[in-house]
């Protein structure tokens, strides 16, 4: 009896020191290892938040400034066209280069639609002169300029972005035109600007202003 007394003990004895060995190993395994967990800010898909042992990092979220009219394909560029043109808005920046409009965007620029007003010096090259009635305007890339009347008094161009009068007809629309079904009729949208495709006496596709928002953005 002595002597099953005396096994049992030597067997937990062993059992007791091979669990405390594993124990302590893996504490020392565990304090070696270095988590690092990336995760995805909901709020803005280009923030990236990377935890890596008590040490952590975030971009800076770009900004968007609710003043600006974006196209619906945001094209984003890293540096401005040698030969652009700042120009000041409202107090906001706008850099103007062959017809195209940038704007702040984090560390890069963005292009952007230019408000009902801006003025320019010079019209883009390849523009289309348009007449309807007895009013002149100048279009390229879904923007539409007309000579100002008034005098600017702070050295603003002569050619101010403006509305298109409705009933103008233009022979293709901006390739960033968005397609929009009303009452079952197809319409292209484009700087707040619809547009209808029809078809004129000599078999050529068209698109007809239909509708043009008079609110300035």
């Amino acid at each position: 009896m002595e002597t099953i007394k005396k096994t049992v003990g030597i067997i937990l004895l062993t059992i007791s020191f091979i669990s405390t060995h594993q124990g302590y190993a893996q504490k020392r395994n565990n304090n070696g290892k270095t988590y690092t967990k990336t995760e995805r800010v909901s709020n803005d898909d280009r923030s990236r938040i990377n935890y890596t042992k008590n040490r952590r990092y975030r971009t800076q979220p770009i900004h968007r400034n609710p003043a600006y009219r974006y196209p619906h394909h945001r094209n984003v560029i890293r540096t401005l066209p040698i030969h652009h043109v700042r120009v000041m808005y409202r107090g906001l920046p706008y850099f103007y280069y062959s017809g195209v409009y940038y704007t702040v965007y984090g560390d890069e620029y963005i292009v952007v639609l230019p408000p009902r007003g801006f003025r320019i010096t010079v019209l883009p090259i390849n523009h289309i002169k348009l007449m309807v009635d007895t009013s002149v305007y100048f279009y390229h890339s879904g923007i539409y300029y007309a000579k100002s009347t008034t005098i600017s008094t702070n050295n603003e161009g002569n050619y101010e972005v403006t509305q298109p009068p409705i009933g103008l007809t233009l022979y293709e629309v901006p390739t960033d035109a968005k397609i929009i079904v009303i009452d079952g009729n197809i319409y292209y949208e484009f700087n707040d600007v619809l547009y209808k495709k029809e078809i004129n006496e000599k078999g050529e596709i068209t698109y007809r202003v239909v509708y043009c928002d008079s609110n300035e953005a």
